[in-house]
């Protein structure tokens, strides 16, 4: 960790040099309220430990691929002194050190499953459509970690132009609705995003100048006194609540994330900031953040808690730390105006996109392009990336684009697995099922939302 936390330190210095004279706006803020100190003091404890999980996690990877070239080498050099290879060679090695065993066997399955992973996306089709509304959708979002024991269903919710809020079933290609929240903005809804933690919650993003926290409740004795499946839907037992709305942005709002503890949400505005609310104070603003002199659009935080990335109308993609408030490096690269991005959940790959059609992948370690994907032929609206899933680590990207078509690319090359159609139009939405049968869903302006798998 201490390691990580220098890298930091030295981040956030080079950082800072690098933004000086082309901003002064941020000095106005240096003064930091006591809510904002003890929201830094806590994410700083939070990201720590996710940290060092993920810094294990991935030291194990290298030590299993260590291993298994160690392993080939001894094989050949065995194979170059005698023709005939002993087995007895392989079993020394393993026998050496149990843990080198699993370790090799861990990485083996990885491997495994993540083939059977891409093999099952090239094969992927269109399972099931649904109009969701009157106008377009504009915004999709699905729970990520299910918690299977509150509730079986797969959740996907989608914002669109009409303001409302749908709530859908994404464990069948039927995608009943189980709960809708009609005008729940008064203008349209650009974003959505889900966090499932012991309750459901959403937040939302309207050009009506609010975002919207919201509460998904289920009431388990409707379902259990409803035999009758046709009814099901009227009674499903859903309902969406409001619990606060997030006023403050100067401008008409763009996107909305949570924070990984579930316990911030950040928003992105017309203004030229992004702001950061405190969920557990009934949505306090707690960071109004200068420092982009155009738009913002994209954000998204790293899986450690630790950073969120922010970009602009400008090209800009900004990366701040949330321990200190400040710049931790930014990049240039893309043409035109960025409108998302989203960290890899390995840690250390930050991808990003929008209009020019590229999705470009940046190392955060050593804060250059690492990678530039031609997507789509047309502005890209949506990225996300496949969650940790039973010790995946984020193997596959999708992306949708006003082209009319969802892709999903290998994160081991960057190579496309799949290209999605179905959509009559632009596709303004599009999020990912993680788990056994994980599926991606996606939204547009032809008022469907579908779902593929």
């Amino acid at each position: 960790h201490m390691h990580m936390h220098m890298h930091m330190q030295d981040m956030e210095e080079q950082g800072g040099t690098s933004m000086e004279g082309t901003d002064v706006t941020e000095v106005q803020y240096t003064r930091a309220d006591e809510d904002l100190i003890q929201a830094r003091k806590f994410i700083a404890e939070y990201s720590i430990s996710r940290a060092q999980d993920r810094l294990r996690t991935e030291r194990k990877r290298k030590l299993g691929n260590h291993l298994k070239d160690r392993k080939r080498l001894v094989l050949q050099q065995q194979s170059h002194d005698n023709n005939h290879t002993s087995t007895l060679g392989i079993g020394a090695i393993i026998d050496e050190d149990e843990d080198e065993a699993m370790i090799i066997k861990d990485l083996d399955d990885l491997n495994d499953t993540c083939q059977k992973r891409y093999n099952a996306i090239k094969e992927m089709a269109l399972e099931g459509s649904q109009y969701g509304d009157g106008r377009p959708l504009s915004a999709i979002a699905t729970g990520r970690q299910p918690n299977v024991s509150i509730d079986p269903c797969r959740l996907v919710a989608t914002g669109g132009w009409s303001g409302s809020i749908k709530l859908w079933n994404g464990s069948s290609s039927a995608l009943n609705l189980l709960a809708t929240k009609e005008t729940a903005h008064e203008d349209r809804i650009m974003s959505i995003s889900m966090h499932q933690g012991t309750v459901c919650q959403l937040a939302t993003a309207s050009i009506d100048l609010t975002g919207k926290l919201w509460r998904v409740n289920k009431d388990n004795d409707i379902d259990m006194g409803n035999e009758d499946s046709a009814n099901q839907n009227e009674k499903s037992g859903y309902s969406i609540e409001e619990l606060a709305v997030l006023n403050g942005h100067a401008a008409r709002l763009c996107k909305v994330a949570y924070h990984p503890s579930g316990r911030f949400v950040g928003t992105t505005s017309f203004d030229h900031t992004f702001r950061l609310w405190d969920i557990e104070t009934g949505g306090k603003e707690i960071l109004l953040q200068d420092g982009h002199w155009k738009e913002v659009y994209g954000i998204g935080f790293h899986g450690d808690g630790s950073l969120v990335s922010t970009t602009d109308f400008g090209g800009v993609v900004q990366v701040w730390d949330l321990r200190s408030g400040k710049s931790a490096c930014h990049f240039l690269g893309h043409a035109k105006r960025v409108l998302c991005t989203e960290f890899s959940p390995n840690g250390f790959q930050l991808a990003t996109a929008g209009d020019d059609g590229t999705i470009k992948v940046w190392d955060l370690r050593q804060r250059k392009q690492y990678a530039s994907v031609p997507a789509h032929s047309r502005m890209v609206t949506q990225i996300k990336f496949a969650h940790d899933h039973y010790g995946q680590n984020g193997e596959y990207l999708t992306s949708c684009s006003f082209d009319g078509t969802a892709k999903v690319f290998s994160t081991r090359n960057w190579k496309l697995l799949s290209t999605l159609r179905g959509h009559e139009g632009k596709v303004m939405g599009v999020d990912i099922l993680d788990g056994t049968d994980s599926g991606i869903v996606t939204c547009g302006y032809d008022k469907t939302m579908k779902i593929w798998r």
